[in-house]
């Protein structure tokens, strides 16, 4: 009987030891999980760099400067994520139009180049968002005079790219700033780039564009007073650093080392470099609700 109930005591306490040690390794096991989800994951660290997917076409934000060098508000930024991040940077170049393609192909890991946060790409990838863009309608400088209320682009034409979220945006302008008030449409030209929106501009062919107010900083130091925005700004989308849907670790790894450019004061010097102070945000992931 002593011996039964010593077998029972010792199983008792083998079941005890059992869910003890079980609870220690769910406890063990959690710690490194944790710990795991900080800084950049293994495999970028494993191959030392970080490769950025950009399309050098958007300045001031990248475009390859007279001396054929990548130059811009995201290559100065890229520079500082690999700071502080500690790891090489790698650009990848790409059409606009494939760059989210990119990402989803493992071609590469981040995409940083102008690109906006919308609800539509948050389907497919998360967004760490770092600059308020802002997108204007503008004109020929000689023109600018004829546009001093918002209704005055009724009946007018309008180039834009079809590429861009400013292609929509002018759309559902056209709408409520025009026929929901009895007035004619915004004849709306789409074009393959803001590029081409521009020289249909140069050309006489239409009365307006739209891009982002960035590039009309810049240009408006490079030819000055040859573009003027006029009418109030459309809406403001964030640009945002895009990367694969559900990369929690990267894309906290990025937005941590944003937040630490903006507390060291490089952030601010950047966008102040480049004449666009006024974008200036708290990095946040999928900012576009």
């Amino acid at each position: 009987m002593k011996n039964l109930k010593n077998a029972a005591r010792l199983g008792a306490l083998a079941a005890v030891a059992s869910l003890a040690l079980t609870g220690c390794v769910s406890g063990t096991a959690a710690a490194p999980e944790a710990s795991a989800q900080t800084g950049l994951p293994q495999e970028i660290k494993s191959a030392g760099k970080l490769r950025i997917g950009l399309s050098p076409d958007f300045p001031p934000m990248e475009f390859r400067d007279s001396d054929k060098k990548l130059a811009g508000v995201d290559i100065d930024l890229q520079q500082k994520l690999g700071e502080v991040l500690g790891i090489q940077i790698e650009v990848v170049e790409s059409p606009f139009d494939q760059l989210i393609n990119s990402v989803q192909t493992g071609r590469v890991d981040v995409v940083m180049s102008g690109i906006s946060d919308t609800l539509e790409r948050q389907k497919t990838a998360d967004f760490v968002d770092y600059f308020k863009s802002q997108g204007r309608l503008y004109t020929s400088g000689s023109r600018a005079a004829e546009f001093t209320k918002q209704s005055d682009a009724c009946g007018k034409k309008l180039a834009v790219s079809g590429k861009t979220d400013y292609f929509e945006q002018v759309k559902s302008l056209s709408k409520t700033l025009c026929v929901d008030k009895g007035l004619p449409e915004i004849t709306i030209l789409a074009t393959d780039s803001g590029a081409a929106a521009r020289l249909q501009i140069e050309q006489g062919r239409v009365d307006l564009a739209a891009q982002g107010a960035e590039n009309l900083a810049y240009f408006a130091k490079t030819e000055p007073g040859k573009y003027q925005p006029v009418l109030d700004p459309l809406p403001a989308k964030p640009f945002g650093i895009l990367v694969k849907m559900n990369s929690t670790q990267l894309t906290n790894a990025i937005k941590d080392a944003l937040t630490k450019i903006k507390a060291n004061g490089d952030y601010q010097k950047i966008l102040d470099k480049w004449g666009l102070g006024y974008g200036a945000m708290d990095a946040e992931v999928n900012g576009v609700k």
